[in-house]
């Protein structure tokens, strides 16, 4: 009789141990899911407000992909890049442009425009 208590015993340590085991695993997942404390997280990079145009910052990156047999050389110089550049800055009573009227008009209507102007061949 005391060797099968015992048995028993060793039998319940098991499954108290397996147990525990089964629930430690499923306690882990709960804090795996939670979100990093809040003294743990980066500040977010601060960027420069830009006053470019989103249609102007897409077309420089689709320029950018071309490639250097279709590039112009002369705006690499540095000289002319200045003088662009304070060429291009805001005059009196001028302001950025957000939301270009233009952009409204549907391309179609545009080419249609045009074509009935001569300027474009019909097919």
């Amino acid at each position: 009789m005391a060797s099968n208590t015992v048995h028993l015993i060793s039998n319940m340590n098991r499954i108290i141990i397996a147990l525990t085991a089964v629930l430690a695993c499923a306690s882990a997942q709960v804090f795996l899911n939670q979100p990093i404390p809040l003294a743990l997280h980066q500040p977010a990079p601060v960027r420069e407000a830009s006053l470019a145009h989103p249609a102007v910052v897409e077309n420089a990156l689709h320029e950018a992909q071309y490639p250097d047999q279709f590039r112009n050389n002369f705006y690499k110089n540095p000289h002319i890049a200045d003088a662009l550049a304070k060429q291009s800055w805001f005059g009196d009573k001028e302001m950025p442009v957000f939301e270009r009227e233009a952009d409204k008009i549907p391309r179609d209507r545009i080419v249609k425009i045009f074509k009935n102007a001569g300027f474009v061949r019909r097919r």
